[in-house]
Formats: C-alpha cells, sequence, structure tokens
C-alpha cells in the first residue's frame, strides 16, 4: 500500500501534551469552539483496532499567532488499575473487547454524548464516563452497576451491553437510550446470542430508568437510538455476536437479514410506574449501522438517513494466519488488528420516510451507491438544521476507499453471498480507490442520481470512477496514500467540515467549507514530528467550554460493594432462568 498501516494505533506519550498546532494562513480568523474526538488507546497485548481504553483528543478552534492548542487524555476507569496488572485480554487481544476472569473492561472509546455543556464518553458495552471538558479528566461513569442491565452478573466488572449513540433530548432535558440483556440463543447455543430491549432515560443526575419493548427480540445490537418529537426508535442492527465468537472459535453467527428493522415506541407510552411498552416495526432494504434522523416529522412521516456497509464486520480483524484475498499473501505483523471495516462492495446510503400511522406499509427508501465511492465510514450534519421544521439539508458522508491489501480471504469467504452485496467478483476494483467526503443533498431523487451515475461510467469508461458526478454532487476524493479519519460539522457561518487525515506518516487536520467541498481543503493543520492519534472514531462541537455540573458523582467503594453482594444473587438468578429455559424452551 502507498499508505502506512502501522499509522493505525499510534499515539502521542504523555509527557508531550498539550501540543502545538500550526495552521495555514487561510485558517479562518473568526472560527472558534472545540472538536472533541474519541478513540482507543491500545496495550501491548491489545491488537483489535478498536479495543483499548477510551482516548480523548480536543482541539481548540480559534487561532493565535497562526497556532491552535489540541489537548489529548486518556480515560481512567476504575478497571484501568486491574486492566494493567492482569492479562486482560481473549483471543490474542484480536476481539474488540477487554475481558479477564474478573470482568470486562469499561472501554469508552467510540463516540462522545453532549449533554448540554457536559462531556460522556459512550461505547457499546461498558457505562458512560464524564470527563472534565477543560481538563480532560475523568470524574465519574454513569450509574451504579445494578442501575443497568446486567448480562454477565456475579463479576467485578459485570457485562452491561448499551447503545454507543444515546441521545440528549433538550426538550425534556433528559438523555434517551437502550440497553440489552442477552442470552444464548437457546436453539443455537453457542454460535448465537438474543437480546431483550430496554429504553433507558436520565436526567443527568438522578437514577436510571428502564421500559422493556414488550415481546421484542433482537439478533444484533443497536449502536444508535434515535429520537423524534413523539417516538423512539430502537434499531436491530448487524452487530451479532455468538459465544464462539467471543471465545475465538471460527463459527459465525446467523446470517444477517437482508433488511434493517426498526422497532418504534411511542414516547407517552415511557411512564412512571410500567415496566413494558408496545412496539411497532419498520423496515427496509439493507444492513444499517448509523442513522442522521430529523426530530420534527414532516407531513406525518419520521425521515431520516441511514449508513450501510454491507461485507464487513466490525468485531472480526485480520489475524496471523489470514491471507489478502487478491494476492493470497500472508499479511505481516502491521496489518493484524484492522477490522473488515474495508468492503468489497461500493457504500450504500439511504434516504428513509416513514408514515407513522402505518410504518411497514408505507415505508419509503431511497438507496444512493456511487461506483466508485467505497466503505461509509463516519458521517456529520449541521446540528442546527436537526430541530427546525424543515429537517436536515444533507449529510457529509466519509468514504474510506477500496485498498485492496487490507481485504482477508476469511472475509471474503464470510460475505460472498451476502444478499445485500451489489457488485458480482467480476466487477471488482482491479486498482485501489481513495477515500470520499461527500456531501449528499436530501432534494434529489436518489435512485435517480444512482441510475444516473451508472450510466455515466459506462459511458465514460476512461474517467476516474471516484471523479463520476462532479456536476451533479459536491464532492472531494483525496490523492493515494491519504485515509480520510474523522469528519465533523462546524456550525459558524454557511459551515465548515472539520477532518482528520492520516497521510504520508503524518497525522493532519483538514478545514473544507461545507458548500464547496469540491474546492479541497482551505486550511490545515500541522502537528509537531512524532505526534500522531491513530484512527480514532467518532466527534463532537463545542461552542465554548464549560465546567459547571450538578453534583453528580458516584462513590467508588460503594459502587464495588453494591455490585458484589447482589451481583452475586443475579448471577444465582440468571443461571436459574437459563436452566429452565433449556429444560422447559415453550415457557420462553
Amino acid at each position: 500500500m502507498s499508505f502506512d498501516v502501522s499509522q493505525f494505533s499510534r499515539f502521542p506519550p504523555k509527557a508531550s501534551r498539550p501540543f502545538i498546532g500550526t495552521v495555514s494562513d487561510d485558517w479562518p480568523e473568526n472560527l472558534s469552539g472545540h472538536v472533541f474526538i474519541i478513540g482507543p488507546h491500545h496495550r501491548k497485548l491489545e491488537r483489535h483496532l478498536f479495543v483499548g481504553t477510551g482516548e480523548v483528543t480536543r482541539w481548540d478552534l480559534k487561532k493565535a499567532d497562526n497556532k491552535i492548542e489540541i489537548h489529548s487524555a486518556r480515560l481512567n476507569t476504575w478497571d484501568s488499575f486491574w486492566q494493567n496488572l492482569l492479562p486482560w485480554t481473549w483471543r490474542g487481544g484480536f476481539f474488540p473487547a477487554s475481558m479477564s476472569l474478573i470482568g470486562i473492561g469499561e472501554l469508552a472509546n467510540t463516540a462522545i454524548l453532549k449533554l448540554k455543556n457536559r462531556v460522556f464518553l459512550t461505547a457499546d458495552a461498558g457505562r458512560f464516563w464524564e470527563i472534565d471538558p477543560v481538563t480532560l479528566k475523568t470524574i465519574t461513569p454513569v450509574g451504579y452497576f445494578d442501575e443497568h442491565l446486567i448480562t454477565a452478573p456475579g463479576i467485578a466488572f459485570p457485562m452491561i451491553m448499551n447503545t454507543a449513540h444515546s441521545f440528549y433530548d433538550p426538550h425534556v432535558d433528559q438523555v434517551i437510550g437502550c440497553e440489552l440483556k442477552a442470552r444464548p440463543r437457546i436453539s443455537s447455543l453457542f454460535s448465537d446470542m438474543v437480546s431483550q430491549a430496554f429504553i433507558t432515560r436520565w436526567d443527568g443526575k438522578g437514577k436510571i430508568h428502564h421500559w422493556q419493548l414488550d415481546g421484542v427480540q433482537l439478533d444484533g445490537g443497536t449502536h444508535t437510538v434515535f429520537v423524534t418529537e413523539k417516538h423512539i426508535l430502537i434499531p436491530d442492527m448487524p452487530f451479532q455476536m455468538g459465544l464462539t465468537t467471543v471465545l475465538g472459535l471460527k463459527v459465525p453467527p446467523r446470517s444477517p437479514y437482508p433488511k434493517t428493522q426498526l422497532h418504534i415506541v411511542d414516547r407517552d407510552d415511557l411512564k412512571a410506574g410500567v415496566k413494558k411498552v408496545a412496539s411497532r416495526l419498520a423496515t427496509f432494504p439493507g444492513d444499517s449501522f448509523h442513522f442522521v434522523n430529523n426530530y420534527r416529522h414532516i407531513d406525518g412521516e419520521i425521515r431520516f438517513f441511514a449508513v450501510q456497509l454491507s461485507t464487513t464486520s466490525l468485531t472480526e480483524a485480520i489475524e496471523p494466519g489470514d491471507i489478502n484475498h487478491f494476492s493470497g499473501k500472508r499479511f505481516t505483523p502491521d496489518y493484524y488488528g484492522i477490522p473488515w471495516m474495508f468492503s468489497f462492495d461500493p457504500g450504500t446510503m439511504r434516504k428513509v420516510a416513514i408514515k407513522v400511522d402505518c410504518p411497514e406499509s408505507q415505508t419509503k427508501a431511497e438507496k444512493f451507491i456511487h461506483p466508485g465511492w467505497w466503505a461509509t465510514a463516519l458521517f456529520t450534519a449541521d446540528p442546527r438544521e436537526q430541530f427546525s421544521e424543515q429537517g436536515y439539508s444533507a449529510i457529509y458522508q466519509g468514504y474510506l476507499g477500496f485498498p485492496r491489501d487490507l481485504i482477508s480471504r476469511r472475509q471474503y469467504l464470510q460475505f460472498r453471498e451476502d444478499k445485500n452485496r451489489y457488485l458480482e467478483d467480476a466487477d471488482l476494483p482491479k486498482t485501489d480507490l481513495p477515500s470520499v467526503l461527500a456531501c449528499l443533498p436530501h432534494d434529489k431523487n436518489w435512485d435517480e442520481l444512482t441510475k444516473q451515475l451508472k450510466e455515466e461510467k459506462q459511458a465514460n469508461p476512461d474517467t476516474p470512477v471516484a471523479h463520476l458526478g462532479a456536476d451533479k454532487l459536491d464532492f472531494y476524493a483525496f490523492e493515494a496514500g491519504e485515509i480520510l479519519d474523522g469528519v465533523q460539522f462546524i456550525p459558524e457561518g454557511d459551515g465548515y467540515i472539520f477532518t482528520t487525515i492520516l497521510r504520508d506518516n503524518v497525522y493532519e487536520a483538514w478545514l473544507f467549507e461545507a458548500k464547496k467541498l469540491h474546492r479541497g481543503p482551505i486550511a490545515k493543520v500541522n502537528l509537531p514530528d512524532g505526534v500522531h492519534f491513530g484512527f480514532t472514531l467518532h466527534s463532537e462541537y463545542y461552542p465554548y467550554l464549560d465546567q459547571s455540573r450538578p453534583d453528580y458523582k458516584i462513590n467508588r467503594p460503594w459502587s464495588l460493594l453494591r455490585n458484589m453482594t447482589l451481583g452475586l444473587f443475579k448471577a444465582l438468578m440468571e443461571g436459574v432462568n437459563i436452566i429452565r429455559l433449556i429444560l422447559f424452551p415453550s415457557s420462553r
């Protein structure tokens, strides 16, 4: 590859913080605010790119003498001491979780939850953790363990399965999310797990409240919960996992379903004293990983964008013994731990509208596929539009590209018959395709746009495939060796897109004008030699920093005592329940 894959997992030494970035002359004078980006910090034995305690980086956008400050700190969870003392890895560190005999590590390395001025680091497993927005020091986890739903009770650090993308609703001043209670599927005891889904609400200072979705059993995970003025939508997403997957045995879970499934709950049903709530099911084609939704209903419809990514598995990674699908050669150790996040199919986007009164029969889902834009990754949108009556005008989508050197044979064999796959083997590119940053407007017909791009490709075989549609869409195609990492909308003026780029053994930030992506970056941030933050995940923008917060802090000794006493009782009851289901399956 023209890109050094070892860049994915590098991090700066602690002694080097804060860092000073040099900005180019075109850096806007009026730009201010702060971008927080989260990513995993890898210890020695952690190989999977998405495993590792959260490392948060804050970029202060206001320049002084053509300089900006960048601050970085690692989350200090209460299991950190034990993670450093004991070998907290499983499957040689190639699974995106940190586990040992005393529990599951709380990584909080995936996304950032913005609750007014407060900063919370989140993940799909483990509690959320609050940090100080100025010092970046760890403050507290959210909730005692017994306030959450526990999948593996009776250990010092039990498993909590939730969603990395909860939603803060300023109209009710509450965080709305989802937690899962998983168990092995009785009919496939070792190869698959299923989960009961519970909606959660938290006011930022008190106890967490739960409501179970009555009769709902999820095959996968949630990762994203999205909320409108009247409803909460819980997705059943393709994050499937069985006991054999956790143990490292090569028995894949059940085949993913060819449709996205959304369970829709009326917010008015979440009442005190009620334990279970009804939901309606809406489906549309494709396996979705992320959503960007309007808060307001428009013409009685819930409208949103869905980011889809077939032929991938984020729980799997390149391991020793794997070979490259195209060359048949073994991967070198630098490639170990890179997830199957690079698809061998173009990235798919959906523009969806659900008629609330009849979700199943009146769901519209236009499909957008660009023949040269592969591997849908991170995304962003103008936050000023989320609560407006008109809703989002566009989504800004990042595509990682198609690096042939990162497709393993094992990945291909698992997904060659994927029902959501778009291309046949003969249509796969013979060369690498670049990363792309694109603006996909809501007002265009995406089905028609996809058809036009396909026709343009056939009529112009000599045009670089990633550059097709330049007269129809605003986008920027990166050069070879440039990997698009983070993307964040800056809601100042007409809007900017702040991106982080891995390039030529350096890590940079590039700034685009949101309405003129095709012109390329208008300014860049260059970091000192040797400073590198590795492959990061989601981000959030804060217009200013404010350390004020309610007097909320979980007591550490009391947390351990509560967990070990209540946890043992819950473990006993859970074991009895599993035995009952095995012996009397009709009682489920």
